[in-house]
This record gives C-alpha cells, structure tokens and sequence, in this order.
C-alpha cells in the first residue's frame, strides 16, 4: 500500500496547485507533522512532512494549543499571498513562495527523513519542523538553506546519456532508476517496452535500449503534456495505490477515476489514516477495558482479603473471649440482650487491645459462631483465589493485546535493507553496516562493499566485518572523514569478544581493494572471512556503545551506536560499558523507556553484561 507521494505526483498535484497562485493565507494549523493551511476564498492545503501534500477537505478539528511551529508560521504568513508553487528540480520538494512585506519560502520535503522549513528572502531558515544535520547541510535557525542531494532530473537527460546509462547497474531497472525515475515508474517502462526488468546489461541490444527509451519518452511526455486521468487503484476490496493516469502493471485491478489528483490523494489519503484511527481506536477500547477488569479484580481482591481477615479475627475474638460470649448467648447478661424477634445480635468485645464489634447468632453456640466465622473467613479466601486467577488472565490478555499492536506496528513499519545487518549512522551521516554472523558478514562485503566505502574489523574473534558507506542511508554521496572512521571502528570492537574482556580494543581499516576471498596457497578460508593485503591501519577503541531512538526516513527506529553518533542523532539515548548486568534485564528495561519491542532492543545490544555510564531520557 502506498506511504507517501513520488516525483510523478507531486508533479501533477503542483500543476494542479497553480490555480492557487494569488490566493491569500487565512491561518495555519498544525497537528504533530501535519500542517493545513487555510486560504480565505476557499481550501486547505495539508501537507504530511516527508510524504504527502494535496489540497484537503478532512482537517479534524484540535482543542490543543498551536504548537510553536504553527504559530511561527501564522505570525510571518498571515495574510499573506501566495504568488508561487513550484517542484523544485523534478524532486520531492515542493517550495510555496509568500509575500507579504517581505517575501518568504515554505519548502516541504516529501522525502524520507524530510522537513518543513520557513525561509526568509534570503534563504536563511527562520524555523524548521525539526532540527536536523549533516556533514552537507544543517537545518536550524538562521542557517543558510541547503537542498538535500538531488538524484539525476529524467526531464533533462538526452537520448544519449539515457543510452549510456542502460547497462551501467545490476539490471535494467536499476538502470531507468539512476536516471531519476521512481522504481514503480521504472517497472512500468520495462512493462510497456516489453522487457523483462531483470535483464543485465550485456543482455540488452540497441533495439531493445529504443523500446525502451520510445517508452520512457512515451511516459515523460504524458506527464509534461498534463494529460491526466488520476486514480485510484484497488485490490480485492482494498485500495492499494493513486496515480496521475493509469498503469499497465494494474490492468484487471478495479480503478476509482477523479476530477484531479489533488482529489485522489485527498481520498486516498483520508481512507488509509480513517482506517489506521479506527483500528487504534479499537485496540484502544480494548485495552481500556480490559484495564477497567484489571483495576476490578484488584479492588475485589483487596475487598476479599480484607473480608477474610475480619472474619479470621472475629473468629479469634470469639474464641479469645469465650465464656463472655457464652454468658451473652444464654441470656445471662440481661443488660446486653433484650427480647428480639431477629436471632442475630451485635456486641462489642475486648480484642488485641482494642474494642471489636461481632455480629452473634444467638441460636447456635460460641463454636458454633466461631466456625462460622472461620468458614466465611475460608470462603473469601476461596474468591481471592479465583480473583487472582481472573486477575492473571486479564493481565495475559492485556499482554496479548500489546504484543498483537506490535506486530502490526512491526509489519506496517517498514524494513530497510540494512536492518538485516548491524548498522548504525555515523555522526556525519554516513551509513555503516556490519555482519551479525559468518553468512551476513560474508553478504555485506561481497554485495554491499563499493570501492568508494572502507573495510574495518577489530583483531578480535567474532568481530563484525563492518563497511562504511561512502553515502547516506538514500545513496547520496559523501565523503567518509576521519571522524565516522573512528565511530565505524569503535562499532567494530563492541560487537567482538572483546566487549566481555576488555576495555580497549585495536581496530583496523583498509581500502576495498586490500578485502580478498583468495587465500594462499594451501590455506582455506571459511564462511565470512577474508584475507587483507596490504598495510592495515590501526585505532585503539574504547569499548562503548550509546542506545537511543532515532529518525529513519520518517519513522522512530531504536539504533545502537558509538556514543558521539547516538549523541548527535538521538533526543533520548543511554550510554553502556562492559559491566554485570545481565543483557536481558537491560533490554527489558530499554524496551520500557522506549515503548518499543524487547528483540527490537537486543539486537543492538553487545555480546555480554553491560553497565550503564550516562544517560538522557
């Protein structure tokens, strides 16, 4: 199911947003990472950072004070005229352009990890959704606004550089993707030239690269000629995706058409979060009540429990005071008992020091009370018993209950490639992964090792083989600095053996090149190790590693790191060192600070105790 909006859209909802040119801003509201702004003739623009932006009619009303965002927004843009919408760069970022005395930029990222930012006229950033930084670019107030790294622009490229790029990846996908074209659009352009997607480079010939760039032009102009027909698509009852116009890959798929994009995405839009509130608005009923059973049984146990000890001590009272009791139930204290047609009585007995009220059948004996007494005092002991047993099984579902919202969070949350691995980024944004075991150590660095990247691995048994990426989680380009090294080789120790005997631990990296599967003569190399050529260059590593939950691509992840990169990337974070501690019961405990899974938590936790050293949360 689509998640958030690609560069096609974005292109047709822009388009589309142009009759909005000269329309004046009336307020702005904002609701977590959703802003609304309303026009005074007539709509509101709802933008969802890093995934969605469409003009909306499903703004839910909130009672709650306008975050500081909102009301910076409203005190530099209120009544202001909107003169310019604009894609910037065939991308997905869209740039609204106000004046008022002064002209100003909203620029939203539609992007993972994306922002909304309010520029000044000369692009200085007034204020972000969210502080962010890189090694490239830093959004914070009175910083200088700078683009995320562009990916190449279809719009521009020629039939020659298109020529020259197919055959340059893995298939010729990858290769319609490198030129800037979303990989759902991309399949399309296989589907429609009749080639199959998978197809290596040495595999395609000129005919095939025409079909291909016939197709591709085909669909580019379809887009620049503004000939839409948005729509959604659906699937055995569920929608699945919105489009500008329709695609061949949907064929035999029900198609709900629209007077615009904006319309669609709106709808669409509306349907899917309808649909996640009324699910959490059901788990949450569910909860609730299964807490009201709990916070129940609590009090009847307690109710219980109080019942049978007043009986208990009745009946030991009873016993305590015998034959003043038998001289009362006799008739012999003519004072205390007076002619009653109700057989039961109350007197008040001495007790422990104190005074206690019992409630007496005058037709049975003083061992005769008593018993009863102890046998009420057996019965409610009894209800405790089935209280408890209730109270275990309301508590099981509960847990049932939280564990199920998990998985479902798990399975909507969707999986990067690298979290099959141990990754972490670097404080200066670099991606970093490492093997978890000899097959995974083997798999990140005969398929994901570049030549631009490092190699680093601790002189340790059982140490990771990690590689640093030469770009960021997206496959930007950046430069690997000394100071990501360093993380990068300190990541390396903590998941070795070391982590268990030591507090230091020597690191190496080497180049790419240095990295070999070809063993000397006579020897063999096993399941995820390599033979390294050349001169190693060493660091010695204190052993430490930060735990915090950090922002992936627009969703909460939970990231073991170095502490100066789980420090840069993370609100809350907790650093360990090698300790006692036992690593379960402190995943447990991370878990619960966190509000995330415990398997979530262990698998960014090193191979033993830990201590903790310092924390934020």
């Amino acid at each position: 199911m689509k998640e958030s909006l690609d560069v096609f859209d974005i292109y047709a909802i822009v388009h589309e947003l142009k009759q909005y040119e000269g329309e004046y801003i009336e307020k702005i509201y904002q609701k977590d990472d959703e802003i609304y702004i309303r026009l005074k003739k007539e709509g509101e623009i709802f933008i969802k950072n890093g995934k969605w932006l469409c003009i909306s009619k499903y703004r839910e009303e909130s009672k709650e004070h306008p975050p500081a965002f909102a009301m910076t927004l409203r005190k530099y843009l209120k009544n202001g005229k909107i003169v310019k919408i604009e894609q910037y760069d065939f991308d997905r970022i869209v740039i609204f352009e106000i004046q008022k005395e002064k002209r100003y930029r909203i620029v939203c990222e539609l992007i993972p990890n994306g922002n909304i930012l309010l520029l000044d006229e000369e692009n200085k950033i007034i204020l972000p959704l969210f502080y962010q930084e890189w090694s490239h670019r830093v959004l914070k107030p009175k910083k200088t606004y700078v683009f995320p790294l562009s990916k190449a622009n279809p719009m521009q490229i020629s039939v020659d550089d298109f020529m020259k790029k197919i055959g340059k990846e893995k298939d010729v996908v990858r290769d319609i993707v490198a030129i800037g074209i979303p990989g759902k659009w991309a399949e399309e352009i296989c589907l429609l030239a009749n080639i199959e997607k998978n197809l290596k480079g040495d595999e395609i010939d000129e005919k095939k690269k025409e079909e291909l760039y016939k197709s591709f032009m085909n669909l580019m102009n379809r887009l620049v000629e503004k000939k839409f027909s948005p729509v959604i698509v659906e699937e055995d009852g569920k929608i699945i995706d919105v489009l500008p116009f329709p695609m061949k890959r949907y064929e035999g798929f029900q198609h709900h058409f629209y007077n615009s994009m904006n319309e669609a995405c709106d709808e669409f839009y509306h349907i899917i979060s309808s649909k996640i509130h009324e699910e959490k608005r059901k788990v949450e009923e569910e909860r609730e009540r299964i807490k009201r059973q709990i916070e129940q049984q609590k009090e009847a146990i307690k109710k219980f429990r109080e019942e049978a000890n007043r009986y208990r001590k009745e009946a030991d009272a009873i016993y305590a005071n015998y034959v003043l009791i038998e001289d009362v139930l006799k008739g012999r204290k003519e004072n205390e008992i007076k002619k009653r047609k109700h057989p039961f009585i109350t007197i008040e007995i001495p007790y422990e020091g104190s005074k206690l009220l019992i409630e007496l059948d005058t037709r049975k004996s003083v061992f005769e009370n008593a018993e009863e007494k102890y046998k009420m005092s057996k019965k409610m002991k009894d209800k405790i018993k089935g209280a408890e047993k209730a109270l275990e099984e309301a508590k099981k579902k509960l847990e049932e209950v939280k564990i199920e919202e998990e998985k479902k969070e798990k399975k909507a949350r969707k999986k990067y490639w690298f979290e099959n691995f141990r990754w972490f980024i670097s404080s200066e944004g670099n991606l970093v992964i490492g093997g978890r075991d000899a097959k995974t150590n083997e798999k990140v660095v005969k398929k994901y090792m570049k030549d631009s990247d490092i190699y680093v691995h601790a002189d340790v048994h059982g140490s990771p083989s990690c590689v640093v990426k030469a770009c960021d989680i997206d496959g930007n380009p950046l430069p690997i600095n000394e100071q990501t090294i360093e993380e990068a080789c300190q990541f390396a120790a903590v998941y070795s053996k070391a982590w268990n005997n030591f507090s230091m631990a020597q690191v190496y990296w080497v180049y790419p090149w240095q990295v070999s599967k070809t063993p000397q003569a006579g020897e063999y190399l096993p399941l995820g190790a390599f033979v390294i050529r050349g001169k190693r260059n060493y660091k010695k590593c204190s052993l430490e590693i930060g735990i915090g939950k950090v922002m992936i691509k627009g969703e909460e992840k939970i990231m073991g790191a170095p502490p100066s990169a789980i420090k840069k990337w993370a609100d809350r974070w907790i650093i360990f060192v090698p300790g006692n501690e036992d690593k379960n019961k402190v995943a447990k405990e991370i878990a619960r600070i966190f509000g995330v899974s415990i398997e979530e938590v262990q698998r960014t936790l090193p191979p033993g105790g830990l201590m903790k050293k310092e924390e934020k949360i």
